[in-house]
């Protein structure tokens, strides 16, 4: 019994991560926001932050507005849950590619996201991503 409902928290952090992921691809910051807590907080790979749903939206909007080819996946690869305070901690990879002013920028890193589960169901507190690697090339488009 508990190791079912354990496997339904996953599999629902999972799926929001999956849409998340899904949002980024369509460049779509308003179905991004259904995933944050109101005091969600981020750390980027830039160490830049941002706190609040609607400065991250605003973030996310403007990169996209910026950057139309602009990418960015996270994939979990370890969840752990506190079923009794409904939190949970989502570890993972993620990957994204940007363009800056000197060309097309591929990078890679690491990332730990805590999750909270609201009557809405499991939304984003907090994230941090650490590049670990940045690959700067003209010929990446």
């Amino acid at each position: 019994m508990i190791a079912a409902m354990i496997n339904d928290i996953l599999e629902a952090i999972r799926g929001a991560r999956a849409a998340i992921n899904e949002a980024i691809a369509r460049h779509d910051a308003e179905a991004i926001a259904a995933f944050l807590l109101p005091s969600y907080h981020v750390v980027t790979a830039r160490s830049m932050q941002r706190s609040g749903r609607d400065e991250s939206v605003r973030s996310w909007r403007a990169m996209f507005e910026r950057d139309q080819t602009a990418t960015h996946e996270g994939v979990a690869h370890e969840i752990r849950v506190n079923e009794e305070w409904g939190m949970a901690q989502e570890y993972g990879r993620w990957s994204g590619t940007l363009t800056a002013k000197d060309g097309p920028i591929e990078l890679a890193g690491d990332y730990a996201a805590k999750w909270h589960q609201t009557p809405e169901g499991w939304l984003l507190q907090a994230e941090i991503f650490t590049p670990i690697t940045v690959k700067r090339s003209t010929n990446l488009a």
